[in-house]
């Protein structure tokens, strides 16, 4: 064996003696054994629902978490599709969402993050003076995404906002 090899067995032989004898357990300073991070104490939420459609679903329209509401997504179709058009559409998602705000005593201008579905991407685009409308001089941050399909045959958007509350 060479000289080399034989001082890299002695000292995998050297700390493995020191490890078997407790030395470098005694030796290192004691660390806490890892634990998940508490939760939170009294974190209230509150739940707001729109209709019984969502106990049958299994969602709620809106939860408030602290200072913050998630609204969830919604449609602005009824049960026949209407009305058929995006624009439209975009009307009766956004007057439902004002209901959800009106509860909890806030408004367009306190959206803080704002998230379109839509099955035509170029029929928002066509609509975003509805949109703008909805929000007066305030823009929320935003994302827009086309999807193949949303959870009725007639839907053509879905809108989900988040709130900052006071």
């Amino acid at each position: 064996m060479k000289p080399r090899q034989m001082i890299m067995l002695w000292i995998l032989f050297l700390l493995a003696s020191l490890s078997i004898s407790g030395w470098s357990s005694s030796k290192m300073p004691e660390q806490a054994p890892p634990t998940s991070a508490p939760k939170k104490q009294g974190m209230q939420m509150e739940v707001f629902h729109a209709g019984p459609w969502e106990d049958s679903i299994g969602y709620a329209q809106a939860i408030r978490a602290g200072h913050t509401l998630h609204v969830s997504g919604t449609v602005g179709a009824n049960a026949k599709g209407q009305p058929e058009d995006l624009d439209g559409q975009m009307k009766v998602a956004y007057e439902g969402i004002r209901k959800t705000l009106a509860h909890y005593n806030t408004d367009f201008s306190h959206v803080v993050i704002e998230r379109i579905y839509t099955m035509d991407i170029e029929a928002l685009i066509r609509s975003q003076e509805t949109r703008k409308k909805i929000y007066g001089d305030w823009a929320p941050a935003a994302t827009w995404v086309e999807v193949k399909r949303l959870y009725s045959a007639g839907d053509k958007i879905e809108i989900e906002v988040e709130v900052a509350l006071d």
